[in-house]
């Protein structure tokens, strides 16, 4: 009988030994699940702090580009003043060239003398909206009151080149400057 408990003996060692390699194997799987579960808390915990990184960097930048936007909309409200300050003042001196070339050309009526006084350009008028003056005709004043003092041609450019303050209007008066 030999055989038969050797047999018994083998099955019994086999399964011993298919035990001892399950339990092998449930402790071999035990440790593998521990080192990934490490691994992925690991991994998880990187992730994590990237993430957080990330976040600090992105709100650095966030406050920078808040500051540099705050800083264009200053700049733009100041250019724009400065634009509004600019084009008041050239509306003052449209007006001004306005109201000049009116009195250029009241007086050359007036005096009978023909001057060619240019208009202002239709682009600044269009920008600045000067005054719009309409140019009405001169026509020669009617005979100019009596002079309170009318004097000789030769007598006048003797006045005019003794005393440079004195200067004569359009109709031979002596006027004092």
């Amino acid at each position: 009988m030999v055989p038969a408990a050797a047999a018994a003996q083998q099955g019994v060692v086999a399964r011993r030994a298919a035990a001892a390699s399950e339990e092998e194997r449930r402790q071999n799987r035990m440790t593998s699940n521990r080192l990934s579960a490490r691994k992925s808390r690991m991994k998880r915990q990187q992730h994590v702090e990237d993430l957080a990184a990330e976040a600090d960097r992105l709100r650095r930048e966030n406050e920078a580009m808040r500051a540099a936007a705050e800083g264009a909309q200053r700049r733009g409200r100041a250019l724009e003043q400065e634009n509004r300050v600019l084009a008041a003042h050239a509306r003052q001196l449209c007006a001004a060239l306005l109201l000049r070339n009116s009195q250029l050309r009241l007086l050359g009526g007036v005096a009978g003398v023909p001057l060619d006084v240019p208009g202002v350009p239709d682009h600044l008028m269009q920008l600045y909206g000067g005054l719009q003056v309409q140019e009405m005709p001169v026509t020669p004043l009617s005979p100019p009151p009596p002079p309170i003092m009318q004097l000789p041609l030769e007598m006048q450019q003797m006045l005019l080149q003794l005393q440079p303050d004195v200067m004569m209007d359009a109709v031979g008066m002596l006027g004092i400057v």
